[in-house]
């Protein structure tokens, strides 16, 4: 991997990392994953227009229809996710469920998309389980332990979620002539606008104050509308001259990141079996990918 593209993936990390560090300081994070998935979507809007909308306008049904799931499942990454922070650290969350997403891409790839997995893949797989132990177990010490159970649970929720829409968007990508990555992105930011709005508006039961958490945190809801397309775009950058396996595994320093970030900034405790797992974990998944 050249320097130059190992600055762009490293930027992209970094940027996921730090919209994720906003999200756990929020107030309200069912109106901050309304406010963001909104900022993001009026943000790649014009661009997808102006670059892509014939070609997207033109697609055939089942373009709509997977991006339509690929939003769904996005939803279901944002509401998990920031259902996470609610009772767990930055250091836990992060690690847990971006290590967990590609067992899971791993195990149900094989039956939907036909890919399949090596013994040394399987040991990789045990590898990065017992960087998650380490890192759940880092959470006894801290807090009420009911509150860990459910920040530890809808952080593998979210990394099941994060497989989902992965398996969703390589099936699109698969396809004999498929899509502009810009085309496809603004169409599932669109679905994903749609059914945040539809969850915090209508299905979720508590009164959120969008008024009030757009003028107290406009700051944090523009940096996190503008890093998350932003991260994406820098990683298809880095594809047009990278390896994509050593793109997507250099992806990984942020799980290292995100500890770094939980320790200097959030002042999570870091303990020895936390930091340990964080390494097993990013270590597992780059080996997943490299190998």
């Amino acid at each position: 991997m050249s320097l130059s593209v190992f600055a762009l993936v490293a930027a992209s990390a970094a940027l996921h990392v730090l919209w994720n560090a906003l999200v756990k300081t929020c107030r309200d994070k069912a109106a901050f994953a309304l406010l963001t998935s909104l900022a993001s979507f009026l943000l790649v809007l014009p661009l997808g227009l102006l670059l892509e909308g014939r070609a997207c306008f033109s697609q055939p049904a089942a373009f709509w229809g997977l991006a339509a799931l690929s939003g769904f499942f996005e939803t279901l990454y944002t509401v998990f996710l920031f259902r996470a922070y609610r009772s767990s650290d930055l250091s836990v969350v992060y690690p847990l469920s971006r290590g967990v997403a590609p067992v899971f891409t791993m195990v149900f790839g094989g039956f939907l998309i036909g890919d399949t997995i090596s013994a040394f893949h399987s040991l990789l797989v045990i590898v990065i389980l017992a960087g998650i132990v380490g890192v759940v177990m880092s959470t006894n010490a801290k807090g009420p332990a009911a509150m860990n159970r459910a920040g530890i649970l809808f952080a593998l929720a979210t990394g099941a979620a994060i497989a989902g829409y992965h398996l969703v968007d390589r099936k699109v990508m698969m396809a004999a002539q498929p899509p502009s990555p810009l085309a496809y992105l603004m169409v599932m930011h669109a679905f994903l606008a749609i059914f945040i709005s539809a969850y915090v508006l209508i299905l979720s039961p508590n009164d959120h104050p969008l008024a009030l958490e757009w003028r107290t945190n406009r700051r944090g809801v523009l940096i996190v509308g503008a890093c998350t397309p932003l991260a994406y775009l820098l990683i298809m950058v880095a594809l047009q001259s990278g390896n994509v396996t050593h793109v997507a595994a250099g992806r990984n320093v942020g799980i290292l990141l995100s500890t770094l970030a939980g320790g200097l900034v959030l002042k999570e405790h870091i303990s020895s079996s936390r930091a340990v797992g964080a390494l097993m974990i990013a270590g597992g998944v780059a080996g997943l990918v490299l190998c």
